[in-house]
């Protein structure tokens, strides 16, 4: 009985925590949805990216009326991924170094 009545807690305990996240991200759509439409009808430009990662999982918004919004398509930097170029690039050139040192000093 006692190991039932723990696991309702876990279960109610983890439910709150699933409403707290819906009604997190519902607030911040709202307030993103509204913005996006004032600025729009203000005749401006507005593209808006939001990105959330929450334990009801990753929720990525774009809206807008540019071209890059009505694609749909977040870019990299807008998803949160980092841009891992610069750093192939300085290992290359380390790699390189280390290479040159290697053959010239025999």
């Amino acid at each position: 009985m006692v190991e039932y009545t723990k696991g309702m807690l876990d279960i109610s305990k983890k439910s709150q925590e699933l409403h707290v996240d819906v009604g997190t991200l519902k607030t911040t759509l709202d307030q993103l949805a509204s913005t996006t439409k004032e600025v729009s009808e203000g005749g401006n430009s507005v593209t808006v990216t939001h990105t959330q990662t929450t334990s009801i999982g990753r929720t990525e918004v774009i809206m807008g009326n540019t071209s890059e919004a009505q694609g749909g398509k977040l870019t990299s930097s807008q998803t949160g991924r980092r841009d891992m170029t610069p750093i192939y690039i300085i290992c290359g050139m380390i790699a390189a170094v280390i290479i040159a040192a290697i053959i010239f000093s025999k």
